[in-house]
């Protein structure tokens, strides 16, 4: 059998067994990826990490007894080390919300393809954060200011910010926004140094805490 080398290593905690092993098998099929746990519930999977120390868990928030998104919090108290990434059915921006406040830092819903997923987690491996496009394109608020924005940032500095907190790159956010990239780059660097944000997630937290994750109207 071939061993693989340099992989980054992966946890998959999820009730169903035809999903969890499904989902170990495709992500254990990267090269540069590999399943080092699988757990059914969250006691299981808290002792699984906590002997593997993986880089990445893979958590779906429906579980049996303690959530999803407890097993995030005490996850992130416990292995602080640990990124975890909400694996869900249900495209709740109110669910979103709960995973971001419990530490989280990847959403991916389950209709979502095995590209998507894996997108996530290689994402959230380079240090950023990851919305799954099909919710994040129902948060995301176009007004320009919300009774908790601060009042030194500027309409676009505001966008900005909450486009990056939503997991998007600069060029998407330029591409968004029908703005160059090096303007982008601008408005980032303005926001962060008068916010004094100094990680992608310190501006989900702010983002969060101040309610721009918010559902657009049907």
């Amino acid at each position: 059998m071939e061993v693989k080398v340099c992989c980054r290593r992966i946890f998959v905690v999820d009730d169903h067994p035809i999903i969890l092993s499904g989902v170990g098998a495709m992500i254990d099929s990267q090269d540069d990826l590999t399943i080092v746990g699988l757990a059914g519930n969250a006691e299981d999977a808290l002792e699984g990490i906590g002997k593997t120390l993986p880089d990445v868990a893979v958590v779906d928030i429906s579980l049996p007894g303690v959530n999803g998104v407890t097993l995030i919090e005490r996850l992130g108290e416990r292995f602080p080390e640990v990124s975890c990434i909400a694996l869900t059915a249900h495209e709740d921006p109110g669910c979103l919300r709960q995973v971001l406040a419990a530490g989280g830092r990847g959403f991916v819903v389950k209709r979502s393809t095995a590209t998507d997923l894996l997108q996530a987690i290689r994402c959230v491996l380079a240090g950023d954060n990851y919305v799954d496009p099909a919710l994040a394109a129902r948060i995301l608020s176009p007004r320009g200011a919300t009774q908790g924005d601060p009042g030194n940032l500027s309409e676009r500095e505001r966008s900005v910010i909450q486009l990056v907190a939503l997991g998007y790159s600069n060029k998407e956010i330029s591409s968004k926004l029908n703005l160059s990239i090096k303007t982008i780059e601008t408005y980032r660097t303005r926001a962060t140094e008068k916010l004094a944000l100094h990680s992608r997630a310190a501006i989900v937290r702010f983002a969060h805490s101040n309610g721009w994750l918010v559902e657009l109207p049907a």
